[in-house]
């Protein structure tokens, strides 16, 4: 017999820092099923992004070299964004392949949204497929990273995959829901 699990009742919420539209930090004091009061469970919100695995129309993947503050370190990515208030998730990760690129794509594969952190929240990760993908215009990126774009065939990705050249878990994540079982090969040979 399955136990029926219930959620956590917020009593009350009190934000200690708003610096919209990156980052605001909450404080809860939430009642646990049991009967349990926590005073101080934190939570954070941040603004939910698109995270694209695009492959243009001769199969190669389109990738960014990029330092990423967060794991201190260059690293492989995909592109991607934030959402801007009440935008559908599909629309952004077109928007942003377009402005990161200068590519579009009619074939498109929603992979679903991922909450990035189970207990304090944030953001959700709205992960997709883009197939097919061809140049039409100019990248137009405001981004604060320097970014070198390449396009890397699914042996170059994988052999980067293996020597720990993406460092974010989103990022694994993306790629392991389209090539799964190539993605476990590689993960396997990092760590022999």
């Amino acid at each position: 017999m399955t136990r029926r699990l219930r959620p956590w009742t917020v009593l009350e919420s009190r934000e200690l820092l708003d610096a919209d539209p990156f980052l605001k930090v909450h404080v809860e004091t939430v009642e646990l099923p049991d009967g349990r009061v926590i005073p101080d469970y934190y939570q954070f919100d941040m603004p939910s992004f698109a995270c694209i695995f695009a492959e243009t129309e001769d199969g190669r993947a389109i990738v960014y070299r990029q330092y990423r503050h967060g794991p201190r370190r260059v690293n492989l990515t995909f592109p991607g964004g934030h959402l801007s208030p009440d935008e559908d998730p599909l629309e952004a990760a077109r928007r942003e392949l377009l402005e990161e690129t200068g590519f579009a794509s009619d074939h498109w594969t929603a992979l679903g949204g991922y909450t990035v952190n189970a207990n304090q929240g944030g953001a959700v990760s709205h992960m997709f497929h883009a197939t097919g993908c061809r140049r039409i215009a100019d990248a137009v990126s405001d981004d604060l990273e320097e970014t070198e774009i390449l396009f890397m065939t699914r042996e170059e990705l994988l052999a980067a995959v293996g020597q720990g050249e993406i460092a974010l878990l989103t990022q694994i994540a993306l790629v392991s829901m389209v090539w799964q079982n190539d993605i476990r090969t590689a993960l396997s040979h990092r760590h022999r």
